[in-house]
């Protein structure tokens, strides 16, 4: 009879241990800082194995290795860390995707790049994690978050990624999306392209109430140029937002809207 328990008690072992060992083995490189995030988010960050130099968020994944830059795979330091798994933005090269999967590496490229793609991230994941639970906890929270976009105001924002060249959002760009949930109108809107290079004169011609400068420190004192308008000469330049919540579409994005929205009430 002890023997006839012992060998249930053993089969009982493992057939739990079969049943647990996909989630215990699983094995991720994730490459894009949001994505990076979201896994966290979901409760799986000890299954992370690798990250990209970009992903420096929640604090416990600086101890990762780094096994590439933001959508850029070190492909040789990729393989050293036997990944089951590779999160990664469309941007990655096609061809090392194929050579991922080729030895038996899941590669799941996620376009991430506006609030609504975050939102579908998150349903995604949460079913190849298995954490159905903590994404419809997070997708909840996004459409409570949409509900509370404030009236607009009369105020047309300029948004400055980069200014040499010059390089402003437009339309479809997650700027575009941070600048309508704070309430505000994006002056480069309607250009039908996410970023673009800007004109001086194209700017002349649409000047902004106020600008978001995420670009170089202080750039706007670097040319001439930016005096010329007058949200530049009367301070109207919002510059000190952590670029990191308003540039990633991810679990923060809605602290960097709260962000901006304190700081567009604050404008002289």
């Amino acid at each position: 009879m002890l023997m006839k328990n012992i060998r249930y008690l053993l089969f009982l072992l493992t057939a739990f241990c079969v049943i647990a060992a996909p989630a215990a083995e699983r094995r991720i490189v994730s490459l894009s800082p949001a994505l990076t995030e979201l896994v966290c988010l979901l409760g799986h960050g000890n299954e992370l194995v690798g990250r990209s130099s970009a992903c420096d968020f929640p604090e416990e994944v600086k101890r990762l290795p780094i096994a590439g830059d933001f959508a850029d795979p070190d492909v040789e330091r990729v393989l050293e860390l036997s990944p089951t798994l590779v999160l990664s933005n469309d941007f990655i090269n096609p061809g090392v995707a194929v050579n991922f999967e080729r030895r038996g590496i899941r590669v799941l490229m996620m376009q991430c790049r506006t609030v609504a793609e975050y939102r579908n991230c998150v349903g995604e994941l949460g079913k190849l994690l298995n954490a159905e639970d903590a994404a419809r906890a997070e997708t909840a929270r996004i459409d409570r978050e949409l509900e509370k976009i404030p009236e607009k105001r009369r105020i047309r924002l300029l948004w400055v990624i980069w200014d040499s060249p010059l390089m402003v959002a437009g339309r479809g760009s997650l700027p575009d999306d941070v600048i309508r949930l704070a309430g505000a109108e994006n002056v480069a809107g309607k250009v039908p392209q996410a970023y673009f290079k800007c004109s001086f004169d194209w700017l002349l011609e649409n000047p902004p109430d106020a600008i978001v400068w995420t670009a170089s420190p202080q750039g706007w004192n670097k040319h001439r140029f930016w005096k010329k308008l007058a949200a530049v000469r009367d301070g109207r330049i919002i510059s000190e937002l952590d670029p990191d919540l308003l540039q990633r579409p991810g679990p923060r994005i809605f602290d960097g809207i709260s962000e901006l929205r304190k700081a567009l009430e604050q404008l002289p």
